[in-house]
């Protein structure tokens, strides 16, 4: 079932970006930069929540009123704190399109396992990042999401309590939980630089960077966001009294409802087996036959071709032995071979071909389709 549900998205996601070819011209279609899109959200994130750094004070006396002062007081404050909230929705937004179209284009096999299950840790760590962000706003919505969590920590098993009293960082709510939040939303913002790393690793010349052309289109979007819809603050958390308000953000805030609809036991084990499914998705999927790239030593002229535009590092260039006049050949490093093809799109002189899919074969059945629409 899965097999055929991902042939089926293949087909849709082609015929997506064949339309937005058409629209925007292949250098600007997003689906292009469905990876560098989230990054560029990323740094506007960090721009913007340097300015709000500035000014904010981690303290249950301080924080609600530092952040009405942002709003009010600052010049264009309440633009930066919405340029902020709205462009972390974007990320996120930006980044299930992102793993929504590796997933269909099949491109999480093999050598670039590693990039799916460092994805998943990123969204893991941006969730982190944008619930701790609204516990900084500290009115009656972050009450109940630094109470709820505490109580959703607490029904772990064995380790629950700890995590609890480390999450509160005290026997009841203080300071020191302000402080808690504040270096989980901050802290983890740096170590998402190093996992975002981790993800690209395997990848010699990821797409990190939008065009200027996308970059104003997307930036525009945030800022009349921004302006349309104000990020603003609830009442103010009181202690001593039961909040009411909750202004939901369905992109970070989501799990909250479900704590309260099914308990934070069965939301423990939904979340488990969500990750689980997540985890072990690419495996649903037929494995396919194919078989590493494999090089035409008769045919290999050492031009290098091959080895620059693999992605994935691989392919090397050796010195020949065999008495060629060629000085090089290529060489296949078997265990990162994605089977993706790229190499044998390269090669002018047909002397690299994935085993299972000669292109010779390819080439003859578009001709006689060609023919044949004609």
């Amino acid at each position: 079932m899965f097999t055929k549900i991902v042939r089926a998205g293949q087909v849709v996601f082609l015929r997506i970006e064949d339309l937005l070819n058409k629209i925007f011209s292949s250098e600007q279609n997003i689906l292009y930069y469905h990876g560098a899109m989230p990054n560029f959200f990323m740094w506007i994130l960090f721009l913007s929540g340097l300015l709000l750094f500035a000014y904010y004070m981690p303290t249950l006396e301080g924080a609600y009123q530092s952040v009405e002062y942002i709003t009010q007081k600052i010049p264009f404050g309440d633009m930066i704190r919405g340029i902020h909230r709205y462009a972390a929705d974007a990320m996120l937004i930006t980044v299930i399109l992102h793993a929504v179209r590796v997933y269909f284009t099949d491109r999480y096999r093999e050598y670039r396992i590693i990039a799916w299950y460092s994805g998943i840790a990123l969204v893991f760590m941006m969730t982190f990042i944008g619930i701790s962000g609204y516990i900084l706003v500290w009115d009656e919505r972050s009450y109940q999401i630094v109470t709820m969590t505490r109580d959703f920590l607490a029904a772990f098993p064995i380790w629950g309590d700890s995590w609890a009293h480390a999450f509160i960082n005290d026997e009841a709510i203080s300071n020191y939980t302000m402080a808690m939040s504040f270096f989980i939303h901050t802290g983890t913002s740096f170590a998402l630089l190093v996992m975002l790393w981790i993800h690209y690793m395997r990848i010699s010349r990821p797409v990190v960077n939008v065009t200027w052309a996308l970059g104003c289109l997307l930036g525009g979007l945030v800022l009349l966001v921004s302006g349309i819809y104000p990020a603003t603050s609830g009442p103010e958390a009181v202690l001593i009294q039961t909040p009411t308000y909750f202004d939901m953000d369905w992109f970070y805030l989501w799990i909250f409802p479900v704590m309260k609809s099914i308990g934070y036991g069965w939301t423990w084990i939904a979340l488990t087996v969500a990750t689980l499914f997540v985890i072990f998705l690419p495996n649903f999927v037929d494995s396919r036959d194919d078989e590493p790239a494999s090089v035409d030593k008769d045919k290999c002229v050492g031009c290098k071709l091959c080895s620059v535009d693999c992605p994935y590092e691989a392919i090397y260039m050796a010195p020949r032995t065999d008495g060629s006049k060629f000085k090089e050949i290529a060489v296949v490093i078997d265990a990162r071979c994605a089977e993706c093809g790229l190499c044998v799109g390269a090669c002018n002189f047909d002397a690299i071909e994935l085993p299972a899919h000669i292109s010779h074969d390819y080439m003859k059945d578009i001709r006689v389709n060609l023919e044949a629409a004609a």
